[in-house]
């Protein structure tokens, strides 16, 4: 099952490089939803070999993830790759300049069943596929318009 998005941004691809790839604050927002991350490594590198391993309240159950980083380019974009309980899910992102302030991102999120008990969760959420494309594509929307209003206020500083 795939999940997609893409946003244009008024701010340059390398600065929304470095807000995607700002972990200690995606740590600390993942933190504050409720989720237990922790770093592979605490002197872990910010790149590739970067893993993490996460425990994720999902339909009324802790789910334990493991995250690392397969693919990063700065500022063209990252690639991670999840594992969790027969799900294996990679998060692409793609970052695109089209003006000296201007930045198309591209992110796709995909989740493949390895196990029987994993299908049928994967099948459940397909029921609700719409919901969750919409949900998806807000969430992003939103986090490229903080993107933008921070580099607003940055430009006038």
């Amino acid at each position: 099952m795939k999940f997609s998005t893409r946003k244009d941004i008024e701010a340059p691809a390398e600065y929304v490089f470095e807000r995607i790839a700002n972990f200690e604050a995606l740590e600390r927002q993942a933190m504050r939803r409720g989720i237990d991350v922790v770093r592979k490594d605490p002197a872990q590198p910010r790149g590739v070999g970067a893993g993490w391993m996460m425990k994720v309240p999902f339909r009324g159950k802790t789910r334990d993830l493991e995250a690392d980083i397969v693919t990063y380019s700065e500022p063209n974009g990252l690639t991670v790759n999840v594992t969790s309980d027969g799900l294996d899910m990679v998060l692409d992102v793609e970052l695109v300049a089209l003006s000296p302030n201007r930045t198309r991102l591209a992110m796709t999120y995909d989740v493949k069943p390895q196990t029987l008990s994993a299908r049928i969760l994967v099948q459940s959420i397909k029921f609700a596929k719409g919901t969750l494309d919409r949900r998806f594509d807000r969430k992003i929307g939103h986090f490229c318009t903080i993107i933008r209003e921070d580099f607003d206020k940055s430009q006038m500083a």
